[in-house]
C-alpha cells in the first residue's frame, strides 16, 4: 500500500495557518529578551512544517544579512517531508513506470523545497540528477493559503501593510499556480539557458525532459557550494561571487528581460574554476518576462538617476505602472529618491553598502508622503524589487565593495532614448479656481496612523472614485452622500477644509483639502 504523507484537508489547513498567525504575533511581542529566540524558532518550524506560500515566504526571510546567517536559514535547506518509499511511489505515478527503469539510485535523504522536495539521482546512463518531486496537496494548500493569509503582513523584503492586496495576492497567486505545473518550470529553465549560454558567470542545469512530467522535474546535477560555504572564502573569491551575483541579476533584468526573481540561498550553487567564479541557478519556478517598456523605464532611471529632471523621471515611473494621482504630488521628491535607490549605479568606485542606509534615507526624503509612494507602486513590479532586494542583502553579507558601475557597463547595451507615456490627466475641475493643493485622507488606528496619502486637490472632484466600495457603504448608512460632498468641493472651489470623517470603535477614517 502506498505511504503517504498525511493530506490536510481545508479545515485543517486554515487551522494550521491560524497557528502560524498566533506564533507571528508571538515573535512580534518579543522582538528581544527572554523568550524571543524560542517564539523565533516556533515560527520558522511552523512555517515549514506548511510548506506551500508560507515556506516561500520564510525562504525570502532567509536571505543572510552581513552579520550571519538568519534563523530562517533552515528553511532553504530543510530535510525533506516525505519518506522515501511515499516519494517513490509519488515518482512512479507521475512518471508511468518503475523508478527503477529510470534510475540506477536515488538518494533517500532530500531536500525540502515550498512546493516539492528534490532527490539526488544517478540517471542510468551515470549521469548525476536532481530530481524534484511534488507534494500531493500542494495545489490544494496554495488555494487555501491564498484565501487565508494576508501575506504581505509578514517582515520581508522591507514590505508592509498599505498595498492593493488584492493586486498582490494575484499576482504571487498566479505565480505560485505556475509554479505548480512543472512542466512550466521546464520551459523557463530551458529558456533561461539558452539565454544564459553565452554569459560565463552563470551556469544551470539542463532539463531530461524524458523524466520530467507535471509533477516532477528532473535536471542534470550542478555541483557547487552553498551561500553560507562562500561567506567564509578569500576576499578575491567573495569579490567574484559578488560579481556573478551582480552579472545575474543585471543580464536577466535588462538584457534578457527574463528575471530571475526567487533569491533565497537554497536556490544558488557557487562554483570556483582557477580564478574565476560561477552561480549555478537551481531553481525556475518563479522567472518573470519584463516588458519593454517597464524594462527600457528602468534602465532609463538607473542611467539617469543623478541627472534626469523631474517630469522625465516621473514618466519613468509612470511607464513602471505607478499610479499617477498618488505619484504626481511627489514629484518633486522623485528625482532624489532615485538618486538613493540606484547610487550604487551611479558612483564610479567601489560602492560600501555599509554605509548607504537605504531605507532611513528614502524614508526620510519622502517624509508624509512615503504612504504615496507605498501605494502608488504596481503590484507587477514586487518581482523586480524581490529580485533587487535579494541582491543587495547577498552583497552585503559577502562583505566586499564592488564597483557597481563598471559591471552595468558590461552588462547593459546603452538605453533607448524615449519620452514613454503620458500621466493621466486629473479632473480639469470645470475652470473654477483651487484654493487647496492636496486632497488628504488619513487613517488612524488606536491612535496610531495606518494611511496617509496626498493627491492633487482637483481630485476631490472624482472623490467617489477613491473610495473604496466598503467605505462607501458605511458612509452612506450614516447618511453621508460622497458625491454631494464633491459637488460642494468644487462649488466652494476647493477650499481648505475637512470633507468627511468617519469613527468606528478604534479606528478613525478622515478626508480633507489642505
Amino acid at each position: 500500500m502506498m505511504e503517504q504523507a498525511p493530506v490536510s484537508t481545508p479545515i485543517k489547513r486554515l487551522w494550521r495557518v491560524g497557528l502560524l498567525a498566533r506564533d507571528l504575533a508571538g515573535v512580534r511581542l518579543r522582538r528581544k529578551g527572554k523568550g524571543a529566540d524560542d517564539a523565533r524558532r516556533r515560527l520558522v518550524e511552523r512555517l515549514g512544517s506548511l510548506h506551500g506560500l508560507p515556506q516561500k515566504m520564510g525562504q525570502l526571510l532567509a536571505l543572510a544579512g552581513p552579520d550571519g546567517p538568519s534563523s530562517f536559514a533552515p528553511l532553504t535547506e530543510s530535510r525533506s517531508t516525505l519518506p522515501l518509499s511515499a516519494a517513490l511511489d509519488l515518482l512512479e505515478a507521475s512518471l508511468g513506470r518503475p523508478w527503477a527503469d529510470c534510475f540506477r539510485s536515488i538518494d533517500p535523504e532530500g531536500i525540502a523545497a515550498s512546493l516539492g522536495q528534490v532527490h539526488r539521482a544517478i540517471l542510468r546512463d551515470g549521469r548525476p540528477a536532481a530530481v524534484k518531486i511534488q507534494y500531493p496537496d500542494s495545489a490544494a494548500n496554495v488555494a487555501a493559503d491564498l484565501g487565508a493569509l494576508d501575506w504581505l503582513s509578514l517582515p520581508f523584503g522591507g514590505l508592509r501593510g498599505g498595498f492593493d492586496l488584492a493586486a498582490y495576492r494575484r499576482e504571487v497567486g498566479g505565480m505560485l499556480r505556475q509554479e505548480l505545473d512543472y512542466r512550466q518550470e521546464a520551459e523557463s529553465l530551458r529558456r533561461f539557458g539558452a539565454l544564459a549560454a553565452g554569459c560565463d558567470a552563470v551556469v544551470v542545469p539542463e532539463v531530461i525532459d524524458e523524466l520530467s512530467t507535471v509533477g516532477v522535474l528532473t535536471m542534470t546535477w550542478l555541483e557547487g557550494e552553498p551561500f553560507e560555504a562562500v561567506r567564509s572564502w578569500p576576499e578575491d573569491d567573495r569579490r567574484q561571487a559578488a560579481v556573478a551575483l551582480l552579472r545575474l541579476f543585471l543580464h536577466s533584468a535588462f538584457t534578457w528581460r527574463f528575471l530571475h526573481a526567487d533569491p533565497h540561498p537554497g536556490n544558488y550553487r557557487f562554483l570556483r574554476d582557477g580564478n574565476s567564479v560561477r552561480v549555478g541557478v537551481l531553481d525556475f519556478g518563479c522567472v518573470v518576462p519584463l516588458e519593454e517598456d517597464r524594462a527600457q523605464a528602468l534602465v532609463r532611471l538607473v542611467q539617469g538617476a543623478s541627472s534626469s529632471s523631474a517630469q522625465q523621471v516621473l514618466v519613468d515611473y509612470l511607464a513602471l505602472g505607478f499610479n499617477p494621482h498618488l505619484l504626481e504630488p511627489m514629484a518633486h521628491l522623485l528625482p532624489a529618491v532615485t538618486q538613493v535607490v540606484f547610487e550604487p549605479f551611479a558612483t564610479e568606485r567601489p560602492f560600501s553598502l555599509s554605509a548607504w542606509r537605504l531605507s532611513e534615507r528614502v524614508e526620510s526624503l519622502l517624509g508624509p508622503f512615503r504612504w504615496n509612494f507605498r501605494f502608488a507602486g504596481p503590484a507587477g513590479l514586487i518581482f523586480v524589487v524581490r529580485a533587487y532586494l535579494g541582491l543587495i542583502r547577498y552583497l552585503q553579507a559577502l562583505k566586499v565593495d564592488l564597483d557597481w558601475s563598471e559591471v552595468w557597463r558590461g552588462s547593459v547595451g546603452p538605453v533607448q532614448e524615449a519620452a514613454g507615456p503620458a500621466a493621466d490627466k486629473p479632473p480639469a475641475a470645470g475652470g473654477c479656481k483651487v484654493l487647496s493643493r492636496h486632497l488628504r485622507v488619513a487613517v488612524w488606528e488606536a491612535g496610531q496612523v495606518r494611511v496617509d496619502l496626498s493627491f492633487k486637490a482637483v481630485l476631490a472632484e472624482s472623490l467617489p472614485d477613491l473610495i473604496p466600495d466598503e467605505l462607501g457603504e458605511k458612509l452612506r448608512a450614516r447618511g453621508l452622500d460622497v458625491q454631494r460632498i464633491a459637488e460642494e468641493a468644487v462649488g466652494r472651489d476647493f477650499a481648505p477644509g475637512e470633507l468627511f470623517r468617519l469613527t468606528e470603535a478604534s479606528k478613525l477614517v478622515r478626508v480633507w483639502l489642505e
